[in-house]
């Protein structure tokens, strides 16, 4: 499942792990995955999870646009074992956290972002896993590197990546054309990048724009992902010390900056504010609006472009390296779906079974086709469904490309991303100098960081 509409859910839990400090600590057991209670299937998701029996487990998922294909693939565990597994998807950010504290979790947890695995940690709700693989049950050799770094923390993994996503660029190629561009040569450098999107812009004879290049946030921020190709990120590797205001976060922040305040930012906003809906013929990608846009690896699937606009004449490319850093091609972040097994369930083995059941490759591989995720496991990317799209082989080669990256996760990642936020929302959208909001970003969130690391 894209991880796509997880941005507003993030904020949200981000917000309610704040308020964990105050509350009374749970049992240390790790977070489980989101159980589709009997209720979600008549799609009410207010209703709360049902709690498992005890010859029964719990699985709650934060997203899934079709909890009955969720439930019918954990049935085939029921089949396999007797045991009965109960999903419950999507289940809303505050069931998860009271969840999670509460005295009766879900025996599997999968979220579509490892965003909260540090704070979670840091607050006594996560499992340690290290302890369990040992056992051999779960092929980590299979496993893609830049998929599993991302539910390390502190040197221990507390999640698995149960698929994932990664991004790269598409391009309207008739738009190309239109303006005189080699519809089969996408930009190759970010300057080249940010030059064919001022050919790529047209205004009428008011002014107002009618297509625009690019649009650095559309759909959403993927700042990380510019920085990560200007050769940073947040943090440094181990998570110990912010790194907000280097080079890499200043120059991607001011890279961002020029596709509004080069123009007029009014109307850039006004303009992409006219696109339709994400999943809907009329979003602006495949109106023909922008004619670039940094997407996942869900797009080309039957739920997305084969779906609401077929004839779309489009390719896609890894996103491209600053000119002055061609060893970077092919630098992507990955993250995407994670499981976790929360510190409050009972009988961790048997979650634990069913956690390294979801990570068989036959399993993985049937659940990545049905949302046309990656696959994070090498066998399971061996099935000829997933190869046979040209497209989006070029997400799972960035996926297991060397210079793939994985987040860096720490106990602040929640407060860390709010702050990002609000800082490029002014940089955009005021034209604001990046540097000076970084550098009072830094100086807050810094001992916020160190106080966290010390607990």
């Amino acid at each position: 499942m894209p991880a796509i509409w997880t941005r507003s859910w993030l904020f949200l839990v981000g917000l309610l792990v704040l308020l964990l400090g105050a509350c009374t600590p749970p049992p240390s057991v790790e977070p489980a995955a989101p159980a589709d209670a009997p209720a979600a299937s008549t799609g009410d998701s207010a209703a709360a999870p049902a709690a498992a029996t005890e010859d029964e487990l719990n699985v709650w998922i934060t997203w899934g646009d079709n909890p009955a294909q969720l439930q019918s693939l954990f049935d085939r565990y029921t089949e396999e074992t007797g045991i009965k597994v109960t999903t419950n998807a999507p289940v809303d950010p505050p069931k998860v956290i009271s969840g999670l504290s509460g005295s009766e979790p879900p025996d599997l947890l999968i979220l579509g972002s490892p965003e909260n695995i540090g704070s979670w940690t840091r607050e006594g709700l996560v499992t340690p896993l290290d302890d369990f693989l040992q056992t051999g049950k779960i092929d980590m050799e299979d496993m893609s590197d830049g998929a599993e770094g991302q539910c390390i923390y502190q040197g221990q993994y507390y999640c698995l990546p149960w698929g994932t996503d990664t991004y790269a660029l598409f391009w309207n190629k008739d738009l190309f054309e239109e303006a005189g561009l080699d519809p089969d040569t996408p930009p190759q450098t970010m300057e080249e990048l940010a030059e064919f999107a001022k050919q790529l812009t047209i205004t009428d004879d008011n002014g107002n724009i009618i297509q625009v290049g690019f649009i650095p946030d559309f759909s959403w921020s993927h700042l990380e992902h510019y920085v990560t190709m200007m050769g940073g990120y947040w943090y440094n590797e181990d998570g110990t010390q912010l790194q907000l205001t280097s080079d890499p976060v200043v120059n991607a922040l001011k890279w961002e900056q020029q596709f509004y305040c080069d123009y007029d930012v009014e109307e850039i906003v006004r303009f992409s504010s006219s696109f339709g809906g994400y999943a809907s013929p009329d979003n602006g990608f495949y109106a023909g609006k922008i004619a670039m846009q940094l997407e996942g690896e869900w797009q080309p699937g039957p739920n997305f472009i084969q779906a609401y606009k077929p004839e779309l004449f489009y390719d896609v490319a890894p996103f491209p390296p600053p000119a002055a850093n061609p060893e970077r091609a092919n630098t992507n972040l990955v993250t995407g779906s994670i499981a976790m097994i929360p510190s409050g369930v009972e009988d961790k083995d048997a979650a634990f079974d069913l956690l390294a059941w979801i990570m068989k490759p036959e399993i993985l591989g049937e659940q990545m086709v049905a949302n046309f995720n990656l696959p994070t496991s090498a066998k399971a990317a061996e099935d000829p469904r997933f190869t046979e799209n040209e497209k989006f082989q070029v997400f799972v080669n960035l996926m297991n490309d060397p210079n793939a990256k994985s987040p860096v996760v720490t106990p602040i990642n929640a407060e860390v991303t709010a702050a990002i936020g609000a800082i490029e929302e002014q940089v955009l959208r005021n034209c604001a100098e990046p540097l000076p909001l970084l550098e009072e970003a830094q100086a807050t969130l810094q001992p916020q960081l160190d106080a966290a690391l010390e607990n």
